[in-house]
């Protein structure tokens, strides 16, 4: 039996349903998902797609390196993530086993019980680090170039903080080809909207004007790669949590 998803404030997020999630896991696998398996208590991760639903299992890639593939069969507990739609899908097990799927060396692990997906992408923003801030290199239509930093991340957009209010970030203005470079895990290009913006006061007690920005049209490479970034994230909020 797979793990049920212990974070209870997040409950609305759940699939619990049976049918709902095997209807989640089916278009997964009919897209040939890419996955991220994470191990070693997520010091580790390996690169992996949803060959398979079955009855009971579910079969998926296996890797190529034959001691990464002998350290996740002794993990107790392993950590998926995907995205569908734009928005991220993640779930635990606590069982992997080797089998055969089309000839060829797979991994089984048993259908969820429980998966997370937010299902919209407003609903999933991850604060950005503090000390390392994450920063978005615009293009403004009067040539200007900023670099703004983030206070917070989702796979569907960003939350961008400016000192001033800026004349040229208006709701529904489109800039093209803006660049934020993700620590540890390279830059991502893509076009974004504002959607929103708002005076706020940050944690620090300093006041600055944050804008909601979505991404345009962003390709699945990119969403894999923010995914991960994304992951990485919310499970360093969670570490301090998990040893209280």
């Amino acid at each position: 039996m797979t793990e049920q998803l212990d974070d209870k404030q997040e409950s609305r997020f759940l699939l619990n349903n049976e049918a709902d999630i095997r209807a989640l896991l089916n278009k997964l696998q009919k897209k040939r998902s890419h996955m991220t398996g994470h191990f070693d208590n997520s010091y580790h991760i390996f690169s992996t797609c949803l060959l398979e639903v079955g009855k009971d299992t579910v079969i998926l890639d296996d890797v190529s390196d034959e001691a990464i593939s002998q350290r996740i069969l002794a993990c107790s507990r392993l950590h998926f993530s995907s995205v569908y739609a734009g928005v991220p899908v993640s779930f635990v097990s606590s069982q992997i086993e080797h089998c055969l799927f089309e000839g060829a060396a797979a991994f089984s692990i048993p259908i969820p019980s429980a998966i997370r997906w937010p299902q919209r992408r407003e609903l999933f923003r991850v604060p950005t680090p503090i000390g390392k801030p994450v920063l978005c290199e615009i293009a403004l239509n009067n040539g200007e170039i900023t670099r703004n930093p983030l206070s917070d991340i989702s796979v569907g957009g960003i939350g961008m903080l400016t000192k001033v209010s800026s004349p040229s970030l208006k709701e529904g203005a489109l800039f093209g080809g803006c660049h934020i470079d993700l620590p540890g895990f390279g830059e991502l290009t893509s076009d974004i909207r504002i959607c929103s913006s708002a005076d706020i006061t940050l944690r620090n007690g300093n006041h600055a004007r944050r804008y909601g920005c979505q991404f345009i049209d962003l390709p699945q490479q990119e969403q894999s790669l923010l995914q991960r970034y994304v992951t990485k994230l919310e499970l360093a909020m969670r570490a301090p949590q998990a040893r209280t």
